[in-house]
C-alpha cells in the first residue's frame, strides 16, 4: 500500500473525495500526527536501524545519521572488532578533560546537536588518529510525510503492514472528530485502540519481550535493554 492509497482509504472513511487536495493533505496531517503521537514509545521494533560511518583522523564530532534518532542503542568498532562504550558527560569529561588526546576510540558521547542540519551528533573518545569505520544501531524517527511521498509504499518509508491499520483508522477517527461526527470518530478510535494493542503485542515478540530504557536526565550509559527483571546491552 502507498501513502496515496492510505489516504484514498481514510477519506473514504470519512466519506470524502480523494479527488480533493485539501482533503488529502488534512489526511496526510492526521497520518503525520498518528505517526508522531505513536513515537518514541512503545520503542517499536521496525524503527531499530543500523547505519556505519567512517572517521577522520584527528576529528572529534560526527553526524552519523542524516535524521532524527529517538534513542541510540549502541556503537561498534568494525575495523578493531570492539565494542564502544556509551558514556555521559561526566565520564566523557573525566576521560579527556580538554578533549584534545588522540588515540584508539573507546568512548561515545551521544548528546550533541549539529548547528546546521539540527540532527544529533556524537562525540569520539579519544579522538581517532586513524580512519576506523564504526557501525552504529538506533532507534530512528519517522519524520513528517509531504505529498511528494504519497506514490511511495509504506514499507518504504518504514511502515510495516501491521501498523498500516493504526495509521489509517487513527488518521480517520481524527478526521471526524473535527469533522464534529463523534459517533463515526468513536467508532474509529475504537478500532484504532484495537490494531494498536495487536501492534503492540507483535512489538513485544519481534523484541523477543524486551523493552529499551531511555538514559537518565542527567546523562549516563543509554542503550539499556531489559529482557524480564535482566539488563543486557
Amino acid at each position: 500500500m502507498t501513502l496515496g492509497q492510505a489516504l484514498t482509504r481514510i477519506l473514504n472513511r470519512v466519506g470524502l473525495s480523494d479527488s480533493t487536495e485539501e482533503f488529502k493533505d488534512r489526511a496526510r496531517d492526521y497520518v503525520n500526527q498518528i505517526m508522531a503521537e505513536s513515537q518514541p514509545h512503545p520503542y517499536w521494533w521496525f524503527l531499530n536501524t543500523e547505519t556505519t560511518f567512517a572517521t577522520v583522523a584527528s576529528t572529534r564530532v560526527y553526524q552519523p545519521v542524516s535524521g532524527n534518532v529517538t534513542a541510540w542503542h549502541s556503537f561498534y568498532d568494525q575495523t578493531n572488532n570492539r565494542s564502544l562504550t556509551i558514556v555521559g558527560p561526566e565520564e566523557y569529561d573525566l576521560t579527556d578533560i580538554d578533549r584534545s588526546d588522540e588515540g584508539t576510540v573507546s568512548r561515545v558521547f551521544v548528546g550533541g546537536v549539529d548547528a546546521t542540519t539540527g540532527y544529533p551528533t556524537v562525540e569520539l573518545s579519544l579522538i581517532p588518529s586513524s580512519v576506523v569505520t564504526i557501525r552504529c544501531r538506533y532507534l530512528q524517527e519517522i519524520g513528517e510525510w509531504s505529498s511528494s511521498d504519497d506514490s511511495s509504499s509504506l514499507t518504504t518509508l518504514g511502515i510495516p503492514r501491521i501498523f498500516e491499520s493504526v495509521i489509517i483508522y487513527g488518521a480517520s477517527s481524527l478526521y471526524m472528530e473535527e469533522n464534529g461526527d463523534d459517533s463515526g470518530a468513536g467508532r474509529e478510535g475504537s478500532n484504532f485502540q484495537r490494531v494498536l494493542q495487536t501492534a503492540r503485542k507483535q512489538n513485544v515478540t519481534m523484541q523477543g519481550n524486551r523493552r529499551f530504557i531511555p538514559p537518565p536526565s542527567g546523562g549516563g550509559r543509554t542503550g539499556l535493554i531489559t529482557v524480564g527483571t535482566d539488563i543486557v546491552v
